[in-house]
Formats: C-alpha cells, sequence, structure tokens
C-alpha cells in the first residue's frame, strides 16, 4: 500500500485498476451495485437484533424471529409435557387398554432417556462455542 492509500498489484496489470481507488467515495462510484443510488439511498437498514453489521437484510424480506420463536416454546412445552407423563403420571395411571399407554407405563429405559439427552446436548453444544471461541481469540 502506498503512502496515499492506494493499493497496486504488482502481479496482474489488468486488475490492477480495481485495487486503485483513492477512498472510499471512489469505490462507491465505481461500484456496480451501489451505482444506482444516491448518497441517502446508500443507507441500508439493519435491524438491531442482527449481530453482524455487514449484513444486510432487505426490507421487503419477511421477519420471521417471532414465528421461530413460538415455534421453539411451544415444542419445549410439548416435550416437557410428554416427558413428564412419561417419567411421573404414567406411572400413577391404571392400565388403560391402549398398548401405547400401557408400554410407556411399563417402561423404565425410553422414558429416561429423552430427558438426560438434553443436558448432554447442552454440554456438547456449550463446548463447542467455547472451543470456537478459545480458536478464533487466541
Amino acid at each position: 500500500m502506498s503512502s496515499h492509500g492506494t493499493l497496486h498489484n504488482s502481479h496482474s496489470s489488468k486488475h490492477s485498476s480495481f485495487y486503485s481507488f483513492q477512498d472510499k467515495n471512489e469505490f462507491l462510484q465505481r461500484s456496480p451495485s451501489l451505482s444506482n443510488f444516491s448518497n441517502g439511498e446508500r443507507q441500508i437498514h439493519t435491524p438491531t437484533y442482527t449481530r453482524k453489521s455487514t449484513r444486510h437484510i432487505s426490507q421487503l424480506e419477511p421477519d420471521t424471529t417471532a414465528l421461530w420463536g413460538w415455534v421453539l416454546l411451544l415444542t419445549a412445552y410439548f416435550i416437557f409435557v410428554f416427558s413428564m407423563y412419561a417419567i411421573v403420571v404414567s406411572k400413577f395411571v391404571p392400565e388403560t387398554g391402549n398398548k401405547t399407554l400401557d408400554w410407556i407405563k411399563r417402561d423404565e429405559y425410553y422414558c429416561l432417556l429423552v430427558p438426560l439427552t438434553l443436558p448432554v446436548t447442552i454440554y456438547a453444544i456449550f463446548f463447542n462455542w467455547l472451543g470456537m471461541k478459545f480458536f478464533r481469540h487466541n
């Protein structure tokens, strides 16, 4: 990089004009995707819940964050209710004659498999995240 803020590519002369912008305004003027907009129109709305400031979400794209939040909440609710029935309630209910409900009542292994998978999954996700943070920041 030279003292005037230009970057010259010594390996390829045909691409050197792409890297020789004097400043950001010249880059924006030469950029094919931004050349049709005035300075006021270059502002792109970025929601506050996005972490990456370089990702721009179009106003035309529907926001499905609330929908997925409700899906996660309802799924967690149904898993909790089913697990509590399989672990606790079914042991106190008399034989019903329904093969599935009676199998859940007599079960001693699978009724604990789903609830015990949850802490193991949480630990696996946490340690995966922790390892990624150590890798990226060291």
